[in-house]
């Protein structure tokens, strides 16, 4: 009996041990750290976008404080920095900027172009509180990198960069109020700008970039354009379809321009994959319903894919203003899909930023044919070093 039971314990100490450094070790990514330790390297995120992205951290010219994200543990963290933690990285040089909380300010969210938007919108002589868009936060990088040389333990032997940059929310937001032609119009331009400024940054890089670049989720999803219900029935099919339209054109644009791109390595996670899967695998699971893929077999990932887990006390008041104004939590902010009216939870955040890291890490590059034509025809020197094309063009899907 007692050899019995010795043996019973070194079984179970057994399973135990071969768990640990098959499944919970690994996941502690400690050969990544043992491995960066041994060779001195710097792992580094560089975070453009706006308030999807941003972390309330800022290495050089932070916005008013109005702009600075508040803090919720309850929130959880964004993709950025789950991103981060995935690639074991040593910290995130942040430049993206948060819609602003003010009651007093026409707000909007970080665009990828303020004077594309000024101009698309100038007619209607809307007021506009600009926040650094994407021309002035790589500037404010290259300012800080020429700062960032002098520092003590910045610069590596073997320094990794990710770049991530996720626009357009709120520009589809804001150019869906617009005539569809002239909201195309304002997409095409941000795209080229978007490109542009990739450019940049590969020009001010001393070996190809990898960056990170998502496709937009459906903005329609989102509990504050659902809110629009409340309109006349014939206006909200109309702004909803206007909107699905030009997320459609935004997405496609993007990525036939990524996959043609030649300054850099691009990676691209699908944000409509992602969280409309979810939203599927809820609906499908209500309904007791199953699919080919086996979506709506198991209890979904999210309770509620409707309503965000902070609502106002006043239904009233609108959701954006937060902030400012009485809040009710919800009890389980892990079980939904969206924690404010504009923004996911951090469980969303965190299938993200999983997803982001799966396709680096297995270097799923987007854009591998340009690449390596590229390097054929000598677009790319021995070294690594990216030279950009000049007659680089932009193909855009039809009206």
């Amino acid at each position: 009996m007692r050899f019995l039971t010795r043996v019973h314990i070194l079984s179970a100490i057994g399973t135990c041990a071969i768990l640990y450094f098959g499944w919970v070790l690994p996941s502690l990514h400690i050969k990544t750290r043992v491995q960066k330790a041994w060779k001195g390297s710097v792992h580094q995120l560089v975070v453009f976008g706006d308030d999807w992205s941003d972390i309330g951290e800022y290495r050089i010219s932070p916005p008013e404080s109005s702009s600075i994200p508040t803090k919720d543990s309850d929130q959880g963290e964004l993709w950025t920095e789950v991103l981060c933690n995935e690639l074991v990285c040593d910290y995130i040089d942040n430049f993206a900027q948060s819609q602003p909380s003010s009651k007093d300010e026409v707000k909007t969210g970080a665009l990828v172009s303020n004077d594309i938007y000024a101009n698309a919108t100038s007619p209607n002589k809307t007021e506009f509180v600009p926040l650094a868009d994407f021309k002035t936060q790589v500037q404010q990088w290259i300012n800080f990198e020429k700062q960032a040389r002098l520092m003590p333990g910045r610069q590596s032997k073997d320094e990794w960069t990710v770049f991530t940059v996720l626009f357009g929310v709120w520009d589809i937001w804001q150019y869906a109020r617009l005539e569809r032609s002239k909201a195309i119009f304002a997409i095409e331009r941000s795209i080229e700008e978007f490109f542009h400024h990739l450019n940049t940054l590969a020009e001010h890089s001393e070996s190809t970039i990898k960056v990170v670049v998502p496709l937009l989720f459906d903005v329609t999803f989102l509990p504050r354009f659902q809110r629009r219900k409340a309109d006349p029935a014939n206006q909200f099919a109309q702004d909803q379809h206007l909107a699905v339209y030009l997320l459609a054109y935004w997405n496609t644009a993007l990525s036939l321009s990524a996959v043609r791109w030649t300054g850099g390595e691009i990676f691209m996670p699908d944000l409509g994959r992602i969280l409309v899967g979810q939203v599927r695998a809820k609906q499908l699971y209500a309904m007791r319903i199953t699919d080919a893929t086996g979506a709506g077999k198991e209890s979904p990932l999210f309770d509620e894919v409707e309503r965000p887990c902070l609502l106002p006390n006043s239904e009233s008041e609108e959701l954006g203003k937060l902030q400012t104004s009485g809040v009710k939590k919800c009890s389980y902010p892990s079980r939904h899909l969206f924690w404010d009216d504009m923004h996911l939870s951090g469980v969303a955040h965190r299938l993200i930023g999983k997803e982001a890291a799966s396709l680096i890490n297995s270097n799923n590059t987007f854009n591998t044919d340009a690449l390596e034509q590229a390097k054929a025809n000598g677009a790319m020197n021995g070294s690594g070093s990216t030279i950009i094309s000049p007659n680089f063009k932009l193909h855009f899907p039809p009206e």
